[in-house]
C-alpha cells in the first residue's frame, strides 16, 4: 500500500490545479493514496466548517482509493473504490466519493455506496465543545456553504447519544436542527430514540 501524506493550512495550496489528472488500479492488492487537487479543495472543506474541530485544518489531509479522476475543468474529483478521508478528527468512508467545487470553492462532498454492497457511507466529526457527529446512509451529501448534510437510503445520524433514523435525514449543523422523512414503505416510518441519561 501506498501512503501519501500532506500537510495543508487554510489558504496553502500545494498544488496548483490547471489540470486533468487520472490514476487507475494497477491490481487489487496496490491501494492508491490520491490527493493531487484533492488536498487543496477539501482543506477548503474543513476549514470552511462550522462543525469542525477547530484544530482540524492544520491536521495531515490523506485520502485513499483504488482509483480516482481529478478533473478541474468539470469542478469534479471522483475517487472510486473503498475510499477513506482522513482529516483530525473528520473521517468518511464509502465506495465513492465526489468533490464538487465552483469558482474555486468546495461547495458539496457526495459520499455514495454501491447498489450492490452491504456497507453503508460514513460520515464522522468532532465538533468544538459538542460529542461527536456520526452518520451513515447509502448517499451522504454535505453542502459546506449551507453547512447542511443530507442523508438519503437507510438514514441514521447520531449526536448527543440521541439516534435519528429514516429512509431521509436533513441536518443544519450550524443551528442543530433535524428533520426527517419516512419512506413508501409501513417499516420505513422515522425513529427517534432519545438519551434520556444526559
Amino acid at each position: 500500500m501506498i501512503h501519501l501524506v500532506f500537510y495543508t493550512r487554510m489558504g496553502t495550496p500545494l498544488l496548483h490545479q490547471h489540470h486533468m489528472m487520472k490514476v487507475c488500479k494497477s491490481n487489487l492488492r496496490k491501494r492508491l493514496v490520491i490527493i493531487a487537487g484533492a488536498a487543496f479543495m477539501l482543506n477548503l472543506l474543513v476549514s470552511n466548517s462550522a462543525a469542525a474541530l477547530s484544530t482540524d485544518r492544520d491536521q495531515p489531509f490523506l485520502v485513499e482509493a483504488d482509483s480516482a479522476v481529478v478533473d478541474e475543468r468539470a469542478g469534479s474529483t471522483i475517487h472510486r473504490g473503498n475510499v477513506s478521508i482522513d482529516q483530525g478528527s473528520m473521517h468518511i468512508r464509502a465506495d465513492e466519493i465526489e468533490v464538487i467545487i465552483s469558482e474555486g470553492i468546495v461547495v458539496q462532498i457526495i459520499a455514495r455506496t454501491d447498489d450492490s454492497s452491504e456497507q453503508l457511507a460514513q460520515y464522522e466529526q468532532q465538533p468544538d465543545a459538542k460529542e461527536r457527529v456520526f452518520a451513515e446512509a447509502r448517499k451522504i451529501s454535505y453542502f459546506i456553504q449551507e453547512q447542511r448534510i443530507h442523508l438519503s437510503g437507510a438514514a441514521r445520524l447520531m449526536q448527543t447519544g440521541d439516534e435519528y433514523m429514516g429512509e431521509l435525514v436533513y441536518y443544519d449543523v450550524g443551528k442543530g436542527i433535524v428533520n426527517l422523512k419516512s419512506g413508501a414503505d409501513n417499516d420505513d416510518r422515522i425513529k427517534i430514540r432519545y438519551n434520556t441519561k444526559k
